[in-house]
């Protein structure tokens, strides 16, 4: 679609068909540009997807040596050349989910990306035990303390007993501090990646919100690369709170209810009021 200016960027001197290719990109230009507007409209096109060649190869270089796809042809994405196009797919198969959610329309321009959500939405969507980890849906009774299937699946599963738990109260504030000490960090973690309050936007993002959009360059791609990474850690990380469920279920919900009122974990905690 935008061969102007490739000579900068391409691999080698081109061949015979690359150079018709170009020549005749050059053409369909020059016959189309007395209109000032399409003008102005092609060279932005150009620059955006030179940008994109310049980051495709600044970041896959060995893909970008090996490439055979087009400079020229349109891909599936229409805006964009098949060699663009195949960037786009690099990043998702290399970096992380782009090519999802948002991102299947082949007319969509493409220069700004918006990320989809990895957590579970509390706004608008029913609980599904079937599909939740036992140690995130247990982080959702701070939310859902009044729905009785909660606790019944885990009195069913476990044989927790409610009324032997301490009460849950308003959360403590210092289960929001940053840092914790590695007793109850795992309790904090929990909460924070239920709550969508863990920083990372993979995480935090849900589909009740208006998507931030991020821009095409380096220091993006490789930020949110680092932030999926973490935030597959993150639902990692709750497979070491699932066995102590599985080991002693009573202790720990002792404990998970203990960080949320006081911050801490109270040792001889009170079991109930009466």
């Amino acid at each position: 679609m935008t061969g102007l200016g490739l000579a900068t960027i391409g691999n080698g001197m081109p061949g015979v068909g690359d150079r018709l290719n170009r020549s005749l990109e050059y053409l369909r230009f020059k016959s189309r540009s007395h209109s000032a507007i399409y003008a102005c409209e092609t060279v932005s096109r150009v620059v955006s997807e030179q940008h994109k060649y310049r980051l495709y190869i600044e970041m896959f270089p060995e893909e970008w040596e090996r490439s055979t796809k087009s400079l020229y042809g349109a891909g599936y994405f229409k805006a964009y050349s098949e060699r663009t196009n195949e960037f786009f797919q690099l990043v998702n198969d290399k970096c992380f989910p782009l090519l999802e959610y948002w991102h299947d329309d082949p007319e969509l321009e493409l220069e700004r990306f918006a990320i989809p959500p990895l957590n579970f939405d509390l706004c608008c969507e029913e609980v599904d035990f079937a599909h939740l980890r036992d140690s995130y849906l247990a982080g959702l009774m701070f939310y859902f303390n009044e729905d009785d299937e909660i606790w019944n699946y885990f009195s069913e599963k476990y044989g927790v007993d409610k009324d032997s738990l301490p009460p849950i109260k308003t959360a403590h504030s210092n289960i929001w501090k940053e840092k914790h000490g590695a007793k109850v960090k795992p309790f904090s973690d929990l909460i924070r990646l239920v709550d969508h309050s863990t920083g990372n936007p993979w995480l935090d993002t849900t589909n009740c919100q208006y998507p931030e959009f991020f821009e095409w360059n380096k220091e993006t791609v490789e930020g949110l690369t680092e932030a999926y990474k973490a935030a597959n850690r993150y639902f990692k990380n709750l497979e070491h709170l699932d066995k102590r469920i599985e080991e002693d279920a009573q202790t720990f919900f002792n404990e998970l209810i203990s960080f949320w009122n006081t911050g801490k974990i109270e040792s001889g905690v009170k079991l109930s009021d009466e």
